[in-house]
């Protein structure tokens, strides 16, 4: 007896249920809904007629001037093909060095730029006075040349350039970060530390030659 209403409950639910949906007899008509609001929106659709507006276009045109989210404002020049001729190879990188020229007038505003992308984009690894002293080498492993060394003092504008837009050895490309003109302006930048602490040395040099010349 316990056996047969351990059957009969359940059946009797399933039953219920199935008394309470009515009969889908016309298939080209949806049947039952429940919750129509989860997939039918009060919104209006992008592309339906919106009573709201006098043109009664629901998806609306953008505010003139406006820049789509996450694109850049590009002057003409950063919308040159300037690595066109220089590709990432050895032959690529010695002909940058010979023929690219900073196109950038040297001046203290792009000066100032280039040092400020410089301590974001350059500095965790060349350090803040480029002496390759940056906490990323200093904890995980060789660190770059400095840039007042023999090895890089005299490098060359164009090879900077190169090396910033392809990479170079554990360096990556910055090409996607930097536009044309930001990379000049870090080159610029990085130029003054090639010469890093000659300045500080002058007046030690100075005072040399003048106890010399006294003796």
């Amino acid at each position: 007896m316990k056996k047969f209403f351990l059957y009969l409950t359940p059946a009797l639910a399933a039953l219920s249920l199935t008394s309470c949906v009515p009969s889908w007899d016309d298939k080209s008509k949806p049947n039952v809904e429940y919750m129509p609001d989860m997939y039918r929106s009060v919104a209006y659709e992008t592309y339906s007629a919106n009573p709201l507006y006098a043109d009664s276009m629901t998806s609306r045109q953008p505010v003139s001037g406006t820049i789509a989210r996450g694109d850049k404002v590009y002057n003409d020049y950063d919308r040159l093909p300037v690595m066109d001729n220089y590709p990432s190879t050895p032959e690529g990188y010695e002909k940058a060095g010979l023929e690219l020229k900073n196109p950038l007038e040297k001046s203290e505003a792009n000066l100032a730029e280039g040092k400020r992308l410089y301590e974001n984009y350059c500095l965790v690894c060349h350090g803040t006075s480029g002496q390759g002293d940056g906490p990323v080498p200093s904890n995980n492993g060789p660190k770059p040349p400095a840039y007042n060394s023999d090895l890089l003092k005299t490098l060359p504008e164009g090879k900077m350039f190169h090396s910033i837009h392809y990479g170079k050895n554990m360096m990556g490309s910055h090409a996607s970060q930097l536009t044309q003109s930001q990379r000049w302006m870090i080159v610029q930048y990085v130029q003054t530390l090639q010469h890093y602490g000659e300045a500080a040395a002058a007046p030690k040099d100075s005072v040399q030659t003048t106890v010399s010349a006294t003796k």
